[in-house]
């Protein structure tokens, strides 16, 4: 474990066997987890019986009108140190599955409201956990996974869902491809903070090493990313997966005093929420031109647990790319440097690949979940990535 957290969300810590996953592995049924919270069983028992009931009640159509009978639970109890906050991100992730399916109930047209047994329980986790009331990509993915063989690996073939919307192998695969790269990634995010250290030692083999295992890592989950057609298929992901995480366009959060009957917007779900490669960019000193879509990347970072984007803030202070330049002259210092770069750019080429494959290829409106033409930014992303390795 490194960069320890300060406070309660010790569960979003860096673990050197999961990276930005969540520690201890995410719990699915609180009722039967021997944690104690300050809520009634019955009240946890029934939330958690219709999270597990989520597919049969949208194929089923009956979706809204339970959540429209779903009592207003409060969850302001919960704020203490005390309170596991790994069992308060389930909490949040149930809640949050709760409002899109909501919105999006299978064959029915957009709801523009959220009922208040969904809304007042969603914006009271949400302030606790400081992140947007709607799901976020650490709800579909951080903290969306359990292992089939409790003493085997985090891999996607020894992982499966613990919240469905579908509970098809496709939705699985989707969201379990990403868990195996959060994995994946967890020496890279170790070596940036070793490459770190070892620029202020002055220790130019240390930084080499560093870098390399940086490198491997990537590699690692580029490995990864290129079994998704695996067991997603793009159409089942079009038409069936993607539009429950889309976000919310002026949606009334009934009940909720603080916004007052306003409809709110929130951003949808998106990899553009994953916290690896805005990590890796801020360590090795990039720069990206100052447009509307880094501003959208930028947003994004408040849908990030807090102690991830306390991170990335972090390693904006990493000093390696400065440290390179300063030893220009040394080849192997130079060359893993831009080793790295490249391997970023082409898990950056590889998204864009299945962007164009799973959506551009399908719309003729190319607006990414999270609510921008991403084409476009990918693209730009690539080429001023390009642009930056040290001659």
């Amino acid at each position: 474990m490194t960069q320890a957290v300060v406070g309660t969300q010790t569960c979003w810590n860096i673990w050197e066997d999961r990276g930005f996953l969540i520690h201890p592995d995410p719990v699915a049924k609180l009722s039967s987890s021997g944690i104690d919270l300050p809520l009634e069983r019955d009240m946890l028992e029934h939330i958690e019986s219709i999270a597990a009931d989520l597919p049969e009640l949208l194929a089923s159509g009956r979706v809204r009108d339970v959540l429209d009978a779903l009592p207003v639970y409060d969850m302001r109890g919960l704020n203490g140190e005390s309170v596991p906050f790994h069992a308060v991100e389930r909490l949040m992730q149930i809640y949050s599955y709760f409002a899109s399916s909501f919105v999006y109930a299978t064959n029915q047209p957009a709801a523009n409201r959220i009922p208040a047994g969904v809304a007042v329980p969603l914006v009271q986790l949400s302030h606790l956990v400081e992140r947007p009331p709607i799901l976020s990509y650490s709800g579909y993915v951080l903290n969306n996974w359990a292992r089939v063989d409790p003493d085997g690996g985090i891999v996607v073939d020894n992982l499966r869902l613990t919240q469905k919307f579908l509970g098809n192998k496709d939705e699985a695969w989707f969201i379990l491809i990403h868990v195996d790269i959060e994995a994946r990634a967890a020496a890279a995010l170790l070596g940036i903070q070793a490459a770190a250290a070892a620029a202020v030692r002055g220790d130019v083999d240390g930084v080499v090493n560093a870098l390399g295992q940086v490198y491997g890592s990537v590699q690692r989950m580029m490995s990864t990313f290129k079994r998704m057609p695996e067991n997603c298929d793009s159409n089942v992901y079009y038409f069936n997966v993607r539009p429950y995480i889309f976000g919310f366009n002026e949606v009334v959060y009934e009940g909720v005093d603080e916004y007052g009957g306003t409809p709110q917007s929130f951003r949808g779900q998106t990899g553009a929420q994953s916290s690896i490669v805005p990590a890796l960019v801020a360590a090795f000193g990039l720069e990206h031109e100052r447009t509307g879509l880094m501003h959208h990347l930028e947003i994004m970072r408040d849908y990030m647990p807090k102690p991830h984007r306390e991170f990335i803030l972090h390693m904006r202070q990493a000093g390696i790319r400065d440290f390179v330049l300063s030893h220009a002259e040394n080849r192997a210092l130079t060359d893993v440097y831009n080793e790295c770069l490249r391997a970023v750019l082409e898990f950056r080429k590889l998204h864009y690949h299945y962007a164009t494959v799973y959506i551009f290829e399908k719309v003729a409106n190319p607006i990414g979940t999270g609510g921008t033409v991403f084409m476009d930014w990918l693209g730009k992303l690539i080429e001023e990535t390009e642009a930056q390795y040290i001659k």
